[in-house]
């Protein structure tokens, strides 16, 4: 019984998978590169958690001392929506990104907006399937 347990441990370990890259934007300014990550690919419609890494475009180093604000908009429907998703800092120039309810399949931009020590917004592109 117990091999049985220590197995499953080890085969629900091994099925947690990093990050993966879902969309890279520069910034308006070209002067940070704006990198967009989810557990779970490929998305799908509903609540999304991301990762967000903002890097200098040249140095490649992490940007800190900025507040980022997102707003998910659906261009083709021409609407955002109503609950603001939660940014958390993690790491230095890393982001969470919860309680996005990406509601509808489709292509979504995520409008991101830096204020603090640089003053800049990018927009990434992202599409949901069903």
């Amino acid at each position: 019984m117990k091999a049985l347990l220590v197995g499953m441990l080890l085969w629900g370990a091994g099925q947690l998978s990093a990050p993966a890259t879902v969309g890279t934007a520069a910034s308006t300014s070209g002067r940070i590169r704006v990198e967009v990550l989810s557990q779970t690919t490929p998305l799908r419609r509903g609540v999304q958690t991301f990762q967000v890494r903002l890097a200098d475009a040249t140095s490649g180093k992490p940007v800190t001392g900025v507040v980022l604000a997102v707003q998910p908009w659906m261009p083709a429907m021409g609407h955002g929506i109503s609950d603001v998703p939660r940014v958390t800092a993690k790491d230095p120039g890393t982001y969470e990104i919860s309680d996005a309810d990406l509601f509808m399949p489709g292509v979504w931009e995520l409008r991101f907006t830096l204020k603090g020590t640089v003053e800049d917004s990018a927009t990434v592109t992202l599409k949901l399937s069903r």
